[in-house]
Formats: structure tokens, C-alpha cells, sequence
């Protein structure tokens, strides 16, 4: 079990020894007025409703929160929830009082404080508030129960004298019941796993109806998983935040002190589970859900108790992991890097809330020009007076902790980024490393499929696979994941960077995944893949090398294009290939020294989910216990003049590659001869 973060120590000394100052009522322990709001205090309204009626920063956000259809909500509330429906009806009702209940703090609209105040009745009529249970009868909260809590915490601080005392008084006693002891529940198996008497979900719930799918998972190794991935973040956010809601206006007790004890000891190990330099290891959409969450908390900590964990995370580091992985086109400023499950970008409430507290201009930048929304919490923590500044269009090389590299020419839609997957396991992995995206004029090239099924019985499944991804297979299998059973947790599959550099016009790196292809091809010796990027000119050359101990095999690189909105087509010749998008199009040439075959391919999966991405699948015609692929990549756009490639051998295992467009010239002379393959490179 890994240590508490001394931050988190020292920020518990604090709260649990330090002298308190005795607060109205009968809290005690608490070290600021009770008047003082877990997110922001009465003075802070009207510059609230200012930024929601006129700042056009936030105007999709007020188009969002008024044209909530309120009458069919109300319908729904009164006549269509199921009581046993944790994972849609639950949230949906914990969303909309979130959302009714900031609606009134930005705008002074009362309807639709009645209707978050709706929205938390009904919340009081589920007997459970998740779905999830430990030893088969005492509910845990994992998502819905905290999601809950957070809703009733905020109806209760944002409503204010709209809901009675009496009936405040009983929403947080249940809150208390339902929401904050199973939080606790979750959170304390995860660090005393061997307290746990077993995770299952609950039969009662509707959840087996909506995926059955699921009902196979073993859950027995789920508290140690959980305990590194962002399925803690929530329950002790919303612990923190039920328990604080909970003290200020029912007292300190026994349980808010067990509460927030293991709020602030869950939220702290965090510290563990970012990256060093800020990245996270699960994905941009992952690494935003928990972000978030961890941030409310320690929001909320340091103003109501004094417990200050702002510092405790790489927060800068963080909004520079959020900005590489980016990858803006024409139609998306949003679209991101999308390794593992991550399925959509940020939002722009940490970025604001990053510049609010470290003055980082590149973090406003970042919300105001590349985060995918503007959520609540966003308006809430922008502060308007912070400068946007870009970080320019100087190319260069971003590689992270987690040896996941971006090479790019800019942030612009039309700058060329190349990206790649290495580094080790993580939850919501795939059997992805050294697979590659491509994204130049304003378009994705070469993708990641986006977001394949959880559940092993999806035949979707297999997008999680090598095969699924612009990668390496061998004699058309890919390296080790998981079978399965546990849900998406990691592998043991791990490739390493084991070179990178930056010269004048050109970028370069080799990943290493001869770890995770031996572990289920033992006859594997070594695989790498080098990728250089031309970032003026502009290309990538991708070199992969598959060297056997004995048995001679073929290898096949995939390539997945983007048809997600069907205007993406591929087609392919004998050594070269052809992606075509609206704004750019990507040729390549293919060689090898056993000779190449080119087809286009779709997944063997339902049609509706294969059209979308369609690969590309260079393979080697001959079996060799030693083989070199060469495929050049020259994104162009749509409207530009031809692209020539031509890769020539020289003497043995050496190669020329020429390539022009317009009135560029290019060449790269290759060398196959030691344990990576070597290069040099002229611009002309």
C-alpha cells in the first residue's frame, strides 16, 4: 500500500490538532465563519450573473441551461423514474438539480430552483443511491451515490433560504445515509482492501437490464484496481463535500470527522497517480472527470476547514499534458489525442481554475480556445482579468512521464501532429503501443478508433486489440491485454522510448514494445517502430523493425482512417495507399526488404461501427526472421498539387527515400544495420 503524500499529512495534522474557532451552531473544528460558502460567498453572485448574461465566453452554456426542456423534466420526475435505475435515472435526476440549481445562482431564476428542489425530492425517494455492494447487502458508492451527494450539496448551499430548515435537515440526514457512508464505504476498501467482504452489483438495480454483458466481471480485485484510477476521485470529492455540506449545517460529529478524514487521506494519494510532470495516465477524458472532481474538493476543503491541497498536484504540468494532446481541426477545435478510452477532450473548468490560481496564460488559453465546453464549474473559476496568451507555432517534441510522445509543428488546424502510444499498463488501456495519429490541414488522417465497448461479449471488443489500432501485427496477432473478465483494467504489455531528438526541420523518436509483444509471442526478439517528422515539409517516415529468434514471420502495419462522418475514403495500389478527407489528403509509399502487399480492410465487426474506421493494412510478402518496413506518410492538402514518393534500395539493407511536393524536396537516406535502424535526412 503506498504511503499517505506528505501534503496530506501535514494538511491532516492541521485539521484534525490545530486550535478550532468555534462556529455558529454546533459545529466545531471548523476554522472560517459559517457564512462562508463551500464554492464562493453571496458577493460573489452578481459578477456571477454578469459573465452569464453578457460575456460571450459562456453564451453556449446559458443556450444549454435555459433551453433545459423544464416541463418534460418535471414529467419525467413525476411519472417516469425507476426507483431501481441507478445507472441512467439516478444520474439524470442528479444532473439536472446540478444543473437547475447553478441556473439560479447565475441567473435568479427561481422556476428553476423549484425544480432543482423537485429533482432533489426524488432523489430522496430512491431507497439506494448506487449500485454497487460489499458483502451483498451494504450499498458502496462508486458513481451514482456521490454524483447524488454532490447534487444535494450544491441544491442545499445554492438554494439558501428556498428550502425550509426542517426539510434541509432531512435531505442531508438521508444525503448523510445514503450518499456520504457508502462513499466512505469505496474509498476505505480501496485503502484497506483487506477489510473488503466482496464488491458485487446489485441484483435489485436495473443495471444487468441495461448490460448484461457485464454480469460475468470478478469484481474481487476491483478495490485494488479502483484504488489508482479515477473511480476514487468521486466518491471522496463527494465525501468531502457531503461531509463539509453535512458540518456546516448540522454540526461536527463523529462522522464528519471519520467523513473527511478519509476524504482528504483518498484525495491526497492522488499525488501518486499523476505523473510527475501533471500527465494522467488514463486519458484526456478520464484525466479530466478526475481532475474536476479533485478540484472541487480541494476547493472546498480549503474554504470551509483551512486544509489546503491546492499545491499537492503538478497543476501547470497538467494544462501543458492538456494542450499536447491536443489535435484541432476544421471541424473540431476539441479533438484530441484519444489514447486508451479517452473519448473526448477537456472542458475548460480546471484550465480556468489552473489560471486563477498560478496566473498560467497558456492554461486560459487553453479553456478559452481548445477545451471541448464551458461547464458551470467553469464560469464559476473564470476569472476574466487572467490573460490568454498561445504558445505559438514553434515545432517540437512533448514526451510525458508516461512516455507518450507528440511531435507537432503547432496548435493550429492545419499543423501537422504526429503522436504515439508507448509507456506502460493503465486502466482503460488498449494493446496500443507504438500505434500512431496523424493529423495535418485541418484534419485526422490516421486515427485511433475512438472509444471501443467495456464489456468482453461486445464483438466490438476487439477494437481493444493491436488489430484495432494503427499498429504492428505479426503474422496478424498483436501483443498481451486482457481477457476481460475484471472490466478494463490493465495489462502487463509495456514498450519504452528509447530514443528521441529534435534537429533543425525534422523531430525523431523509436519505441521499444518487444516487452509487450514477447509476452504472447515468445519467439519475438525485438520490435520497434521509429517515426521521423518532417514538420515543414510536411511527412512522417515510419520505420518498423521485427527481428524473430527463429521462426520466419510476415508483419502487417495498420493504418485507420477517419470516416466517422462518412466523408473519409481510402484506397490502395500495389506499394502505396491513399487517405482522402475534405480539407487534406495523406499519400504513402510502402517498402520492404520482403517485399509489400497494400489492401484496404474494415474490422470484423457489426458495419455500422467497422465503416467508421476503415485501416489500411501494409503487409510483407515474405516470411523473414528479420524484417524492415518502410511506409512514407505526405498529408497535403485537398487542394494542393501532387505528392511523389519514391523509396529505392541501395546497397544492403540501406534505402533512399525521395519525396516532393510542389516545389519542396526532400530525401532520407536509411541504414538497416544495427539494433535500430539509423537515418539522415536532407532538405532541400
Amino acid at each position: 500500500m503506498k504511503m499517505l503524500p506528505v501534503v496530506a499529512v501535514l494538511c491532516l495534522q492541521v485539521f484534525l490538532f490545530a486550535e478550532p474557532a468555534v462556529v455558529s451552531g454546533k459545529g466545531k473544528n471548523v476554522s472560517v465563519e459559517n457564512s462562508t460558502g463551500l464554492f464562493f460567498n453571496q458577493k460573489d453572485i452578481p459578477e456571477f450573473r454578469r459573465l452569464f448574461k453578457s460575456d460571450p465566453t459562456f453564451a453556449e452554456l446559458k443556450a444549454k441551461l435555459m433551453g433545459i426542456d423544464r416541463e418534460s423534466e418535471k414529467k419525467f420526475l413525476e411519472s417516469e423514474v425507476r426507483f431501481n435505475d441507478h445507472l441512467y435515472d439516478i444520474k439524470h435526476v442528479s444532473d439536472v438539480a446540478q444543473q437547475m440549481a447553478f441556473l439560479y445562482v447565475f441567473s435568479g431564476d427561481e422556476d428553476a430552483a423549484n425544480l432543482a428542489i423537485q429533482c432533489v425530492r426524488t432523489l430522496m425517494r430512491f431507497p439506494k443511491w448506487d449500485y454497487f455492494l460489499d458483502g451483498g447487502e451494504t450499498t458502496i458508492g462508486l458513481q451514482r451515490a456521490p454524483g447524488a451527494t454532490i447534487a444535494v450539496s450544491l441544491c442545499v448551499e445554492f438554494l439558501g433560504d428556498l428550502v425550509s430548515d426542517k426539510e434541509r435537515r432531512q435531505w442531508l440526514k438521508i444525503m448523510g445515509e445514503r450518499g456520504n457512508e457508502p462513499s466512505f464505504g469505496s474509498i476505505y476498501g480501496m485503502r484497506y482492501p483487506d477489510k473488503v467482504r466482496g464488491w458485487s452489483i446489485d441484483d435489485a438495480s436495473t443495471y444487468f437490464e441495461h448490460r448484461p454483458g457485464d454480469r460475468g466481471w470478478d469484481l474481487s480485485r476491483w478495490p485494488i484496481i479502483l484504488n489508482t484510477i479515477n473511480l476514487k476521485a468521486i466518491p471522496a470529492s463527494a465525501l468531502a463535500i457531503g461531509a463539509l455540506t453535512y458540518q456546516k449545517y448540522l454540526g461536527e460529529n463523529a462522522d464528519t470527522r471519520r467523513w473527511l478524514e478519509q476524504a482528504i487521506f483518498s484525495v491526497g494519494t492522488f499525488r501518486d497517480i499523476y505523473e510527475a510532470d501533471g500527465s494522467y495516465p488514463e486519458g484526456v477524458s478520464y484525466a479530466n472527470y478526475t481532475s474536476l472532481h479533485l478540484v472541487q474538493a480541494i476547493v472546498a476543503l480549503k474554504r470551509r476547514v483551512g486544509v489546503d491541497l491546492t499545491d499537492f498536484l503538478n497543476w501547470s504540468g497538467y494544462s501543458r499534458y492538456l494542450r499536447e494532446m491536443t489535435i484541432p481541426t476544421h471541424d473540431d477545435h476539441a479533438a484530441i489525442v484519444n489514447f486508451s478510452d479517452a473519448g473526448n477532450g477537456a472542458t475548460s473548468a480546471v484550465p480556468f481554475w489552473i489560471a486563477g490560481k498560478t496566473f498560467d496564460s497558456h492554461a486560459q488559453w487553453f479553456g478559452k480556445t481548445l477545451a471541448r465546453e464551458h461547464s458551470s464549474w467553469s464560469l464559476l473559476w473564470y476569472d476574466p482579468e487572467i490573460s490568454a496568451s498561445s504558445p505559438g507555432r514553434d515545432a517540437g517534441l512533448w514526451q510525458s512521464d508516461l512516455d507518450w510522445i507528440v511531435g507537432r509543428a503547432g496548435y493550429e488546424p492545419n499543423d501537422l501532429v504526429v503522436a504515439m502510444r508507448s509507456g506502460g499498463p493503465q486502466n482503460h488501456e488498449h494493446a496500443d503501443r507504438n500505434s500512431i495519429i496523424v493529423k495535418c490541414f485541418g484534419e485526422q488522417l490516421i486515427v485511433d478508433p475512438n472509444r471501443p465497448p467495456y464489456s468482453v461479449t461486445d464483438p466490438s471488443w476487439m477494437m481493444r486489440g493491436t488489430a484495432g489500432h494503427s499498429a504492428v501485427l505479426i503474422d496478424g496477432k498483436g501483443h498481451q491485454y486482457v481477457d476481460g473478465s475484471e472490466g478494463t483494467n490493465s495489462s502487463q504489455a509495456v514498450a519504452t522510448i528509447v530514443r528521441s531528438g529534435e534537429r533543425k526541420g525534422y523531430l525523431f523518436w523509436t519505441s521499444d514494445a518487444t516487452p509487450a509483444y514477447k509476452l504472447d509471442l515468445p519467439d519475438v526478439k525485438s520490435i520497434t517502430r521509429t517515426v521521423v517528422v518532417l514538420y515543414d515539409f510536411p511527412a512522417a517516415l515510419v520505420f518498423d523493425k521485427v527481428q524473430k529468434i527463429s521462426e520466419p514471420s510476415k508483419i502487417q502495419a495498420r493504418f485507420f482512417g477517419y470516416n466517422k462522418d462518412g466523408k473519409g475514403s481510402l484506397s490502395a495500389e500495389e506499394s502505396s495507399f491513399l487517405m482522402k478527407r475534405p480539407s487534406a489528403q495523406l499519400h504513402a509509399s510502402c517498402f520492404s526488404n520482403g517485399g509489400v502487399s497494400v489492401a484496404v480492410g474494415k474490422l470484423p465487426i457489426p458495419e455500422g461501427k467497422a465503416v467508421l474506421y476503415p485501416f489500411v493494412e501494409v503487409g510483407t510478402n515474405t516470411a523473414r526472421t528479420g524484417s524492415f518496413l518502410i511506409t512514407a506518410l505526405l498529408p497535403g492538402s485537398s487542394s494542393g498539387g501532387q505528392v511523389s514518393v519514391e523509396i529505392k534500395p541501395q546497397d544492403d539493407d540501406q534505402y533512399l527515400i525521395s519525396f516532393s511536393s510542389g516545389d519542396r524536396r526532400a530525401t532520407c537516406q536509411v541504414f538497416d544495420t544495427g539494433e535500430l535502424p539509423e537515418f539522415n535526412i536532407n532538405l532541400e
